[in-house]
This record gives structure tokens, C-alpha cells and sequence, in this order.
């Protein structure tokens, strides 16, 4: 009777085959994927600043800071809070003065913090990350922040990014339940790939 010819395999070969498929689902595992139900994407261009970006075509969008910001949301609203929320921000500098907006990184990180405690109740608020990074050329601050909010008696991830582009102070920002953050954080990560300061018209 002729054997299975997997028994003429040399054992070293199938142990090696077995750490490669070992090693690849451990490698794939640990890449994190934008969700299912965030695989249909659309384009916005800020009509006032002439930033884009991309974002899910299935999250609610809107306009804030008389059309310098852009916010989109997702999720089961609770206590006026969506689940999961991303925010673009502009801050630009008097156009009567025509001088570059002079905030620093840090004093924009420090008005963040003090206005999550002043305007989202927060408490226990902990700075769990702080490093230098660059976005399309330009120095850059990522911030990663928690805090507990009494109202929903729930605790939040806050990760925000500062970044200076000629005139103007840029903040993008992610907001969501701390035990959330595999589900939002990847697409927080495509949206801040896609991000561009300057596109053009038909962009």
C-alpha cells in the first residue's frame, strides 16, 4: 500500500512550514484594519482653507468654526456624545495683522486639555503619549490622552495631532471610547493619510 506522501517530508521541512503560518497570522493579527462598515470612502475639500481629506462615506459630517472645521461622527448617540468622532481644525491667524499664527505645539496641547476639562467635564485626565512626529513636511505634535467623564460614567481616548502649515495651526483629532480603540483608530490613521493641506479645485 503507498504511503501519504506527506510522510516522505523531511521534519524539518514541515516545522518550517508551521512557523511560517505561525509567524503570518501572528503578523497579520496585529495589523489593524479599517472595520467592515467603513470600507466606502468620499472626498472633502475645506471650501475656505483648501485642505482634503478622506472619510467614511457612512459617518455624519459637518462644518464647525464658520467653515475652517470639519467633523465626522459615527455611532449610538449618548448623552449628546457619538461613539466615535474624528475633528479637523484650523486655527488661523488675523487677517488684518498678515503674521503666521505664533501658537507653539504646546501651548495648543495645553489649551486642548484645558478645554476637555472645562467643556467635556473630564476628570482623572492622564497624558499616556507625547512625541515629536512630521506630517507632510512639517513639524508635528501626536498626543494621546484619557479621562473619565462623570455624565456618562464612561472613560475616553483622546488622540490629536498639531501641526503648523504656513499661516495656519492645524489640529486632527479622534475622539472615542477607551475599549473603542481598535475600531476607531484605524480609520483615524486613513483619514490622517489622506490629509493634505493644499488641493485644488477639481480635488
Amino acid at each position: 500500500m503507498m504511503r501519504p506522501r506527506l510522510r516522505h517530508c523531511p521534519t524539518a521541512l514541515l516545522y518550517g512550514l508551521a512557523l511560517f503560518v505561525f509567524f503570518s497570522l501572528c503578523f497579520s493579527a496585529g495589523q489593524p484594519t479599517v472595520p467592515k462598515q467603513d470600507r466606502r470612502w468620499k472626498q472633502y475639500r475645506n471650501p475656505t482653507l483648501g485642505y482634503c481629506l478622506t472619510y467614511p462615506s457612512r459617518w455624519l459630517k459637518g462644518d464647525a468654526f464658520d467653515g475652517a472645521g470639519f467633523y465626522i461622527e459615527t455611532g449610538v448617540r449618548k448623552y449628546s456624545k457619538p461613539i466615535g468622532e474624528i475633528d479637523i481644525t484650523a486655527l488661523t491667524s488675523s487677517p488684518d495683522s498678515g503674521d503666521a499664527v505664533t501658537f507653539s505645539l504646546l501651548d495648543d496641547l495645553q489649551q486642548h486639555l484645558d478645554g476637555l476639562k472645562t467643556f467635556e467635564r473630564a476628570e482623572r485626565m492622564e497624558l499616556i503619549e507625547k512625541k515629536e512626529i512630521h506630517l507632510l513636511g512639517d513639524a508635528a505634535l501626536l498626543t494621546k490622552d484619557r479621562y473619565y467623564d462623570p455624565q456618562d460614567r464612561g472613560t475616553w481616548l483622546d488622540e490629536v495631532i498639531f501641526v503648523r502649515h504656513e499661516k495656519n495651526l492645524f489640529r486632527l483629532e479622534m475622539e472615542c471610547p477607551d475599549d473603542q480603540l481598535a475600531r476607531f483608530e484605524p480609520v483615524f490613521n486613513r483619514v490622517v493619510d489622506s490629509f493634505r493641506f493644499d488641493c485644488g479645485a477639481s480635488q
